[in-house]
């Protein structure tokens, strides 16, 4: 070519132009052949020598053939000399240009004189042949050759070999179309450069989009694992000071040791309410926070949330009311993330309320569909209010309202992790304020209708081998590796009035429990030596289905807390899940429930807000 912008150079780039040039002149020689035909035939004169066309007419079936073994090979080799290639193709083009300007010559020899019949289909072979030049865009030396050897001479032909006037008619018509077509020859050979070469870059863009895509999923995914990993390495000695901080209150302390406890405890809190929305944002970002689809208790929700909340309202004179409006007794949903975005809600405009009033309503709304329903709740506080401006960003990640109190500071996560939480389970969430009055925010989600029955078939999944009357005194066996944790664990045990044995890997734990003292109850650390938590669950509950006992409840205690994991607790036969760090509060409910024999109130999600 003598473009150097389209310069062949790039072995990806010839081979798509050599291809291109193959599949276009792969039947080419047919219609040379049908055309040459046409004009000779159309003779009188000529259609006496029929051995002479018998010649052309080989000729070009000679070049057909040889064009086709080109295009199957082209095709069929992995390794192309493509400098080799073209100059085949070069040769094909120029062979058939140079027969077919020799049968044209011929023509015109014994059939000198012009009449209608004969110029209408010589001009039409003449525009065939030439038009060929257009097919040979993809190479511009093979099209200039082509067109040099097929249309001067062809003209030259014309102008030599048939009778005056009429000769110099012909010769300039066949030269002005041949330049006509040249010339969209070469056009069209830029246009083909062009849109290969954007092709190419597109591809190759498409390409680095692609790694680009792959890159940020990998970097996505260490940022989840990262984030997994550094959350659990920072759960294990969170409750080691969480766990010794509540010990410590329930001791015999002077008031400013009280108040230096307490001051640990409400930081400890405050750092694992930060890892948690730190933790929940990563998964919401990664598209891995998954939601549940389970019968509950819409009530029930809004009262754990007021009695969990509650002990803080002690601090401020601030009134926490609650309004159940004709809501539904049952509906289908994730009721631990519904019971996390009221808890956000209510804490964050605790938060911002020094005295007045905090107020959760629920409500339903119309819905389109029958067995739907929208249910709403709205928490309503009389706090320092939100401006206009602030409303308008006020659930951007990191976004905070603190002008009004510099002391009042957080990660700027809760508001924007309850609206992605919201969408995610089809909702919409508002908020309605007044600077200096108050604020109300108000959420509303899309909930399937569901009755008790299958409410308490959906919360007794599992239920079935759990023993029943257990005694108030429970015998508990711990597997934790941590000394810290046995430590922790054991006082809080002993305060709930139960006795405890200790081990440190699921190995002991199985001999303990293969042994002859029976336990009420196991909790279970998932990573542990020799034998991990989830090992030797599967083990526990091989021994009792081949000895025909009644299971045991298994308590998971684990610093993990994505799906996986607590999925991973289940399908290895454990019947809850408590993350650490854990309050004395979560053992005591947990406890409870194992002495009133309610394993169907124990749930896989029993501790979902703190992870």
């Amino acid at each position: 070519m003598n473009n150097s912008l389209y310069a062949l150079g790039d072995k990806q780039v010839n081979d798509i132009s050599l291809k291109d040039l193959a599949k276009r002149s792969r039947y080419g020689g047919i219609f040379y052949l049908l055309a040459f035909l046409a004009a000779v035939f159309s003779s009188a004169t000529a259609r006496e020598h029929l051995d002479i066309i018998g010649v052309f007419s080989g000729c070009f079936l000679l070049i057909q053939f040889y064009r086709l073994v080109l295009f199957f090979k082209v095709f069929s080799s992995n390794e192309i000399d493509y400098p080799s290639y073209f100059s085949r193709y070069a040769f094909i083009y120029n062979s058939s240009a140079l027969v077919w300007v020799s049968g044209s010559a011929w023509l015109f020899y014994v059939n000198p004189t012009i009449d209608l019949a004969v110029t209408v289909n010589v001009m039409a072979a003449a525009g065939i042949s030439i038009g060929g030049v257009t097919v040979l865009a993809p190479s511009y030396k093979i099209m200039r050759s082509y067109f040099v050897l097929i249309c001067f001479p062809f003209a030259l032909g014309a102008g030599l070999l048939l009778d005056q006037p009429g000769n110099m008619i012909v010769a300039a018509l066949i030269i002005g179309y041949g330049l006509f077509i040249f010339m969209t020859g070469k056009q069209q050979n830029r246009v083909y450069w062009q849109a290969l070469n954007d092709n190419l870059k597109l591809s190759e863009q498409a390409e680095e989009l692609e790694k680009a895509k792959i890159a940020a999923e990998l970097a996505g995914q260490a940022k989840t694992d990262f984030l997994a990993a550094m959350t659990h390495e920072i759960r294990t000695p969170m409750n080691g000071v969480l766990g010794m901080a509540q010990l410590l209150s329930m001791g015999d302390l002077n008031e400013k040791q009280q108040q230096q406890v307490t001051v640990i405890n409400n930081a400890g809190r405050t750092l694992m309410h930060i890892i948690n929305n730190i933790l929940d944002y990563s998964k919401i970002n990664a598209e891995q926070l998954e939601l549940e689809k389970i019968s509950f208790s819409p009530a029930d929700v809004v009262n754990e949330v007021m009695s969990l909340l509650a002990p803080q309202f002690e601090k401020k004179p601030i009134n926490f009311t609650c309004t159940l409006d004709d809501i539904p007794e049952f509906v289908q949903g994730d009721p631990y993330r519904v019971h996390q975005i009221l808890y956000n809600l209510v804490g964050n405009a605790f938060k911002f309320t020094d005295n007045g009033e905090i107020s959760i309503k629920a409500f339903c709304q119309e819905s389109d569909d029958t067995n739907t329903v929208m249910l709403s709740f709205s928490v309503t506080d009389t706090g320092i209010g939100i401006s206009a401006e602030d409303q308008q960003q006020i659930f951007e990640q990191f976004y905070q309202v603190s002008h009004f109190n510099p002391n009042i500071r957080g990660t700027g996560l809760g508001l924007s992790i309850t609206q992605r939480l919201v969408e995610l389970m089809g909702g919409r969430i508002s908020v309605e304020s007044e600077v200096g009055v108050g604020s109300t925010f108000t959420i509303s989600i899309p909930f399937v209708l569901s009755d008790q029955a299958a409410c308490q078939e959906s919360s007794a999944l599992g239920g079935v081998g759990i023993k029943p009357d257990l005694p108030s005194n429970l015998h508990v066996l711990l597997a934790e590796d941590n000394k810290v944790n046995q430590m922790i664990c054991e006082q809080f045990f002993l305060k709930l009035g139960c006795s405890v044995d200790l081990v440190e890997t699921g190995v002991m734990a199985l001999e303990k429990f293969n042994g002859s003292q029976q336990y009420d109850v196991i909790f279970m650390d998932c990573n542990m030596p020799e034998m991990d938590g989830f090992s030797a669950t599967l083990a526990i509950r091989q021994i009792e289905k081949s000895k025909g006992l009644n299971q045991t409840p298994v308590i998971a205690l684990t610093a993990h807390v994505e799906e996986d994991i607590k999925r991973q607790c289940l399908d290895s036969g454990m019947n809850a899940f408590i993350s650490k760090p854990f309050l004395f509060e979560d053992l005591e409910s947990m406890v409870k429930k194992v002495r009133v024999g309610l394993h169907n109130e124990i749930t896989f999600k029993e501790d979902s807000r703190k992870g």
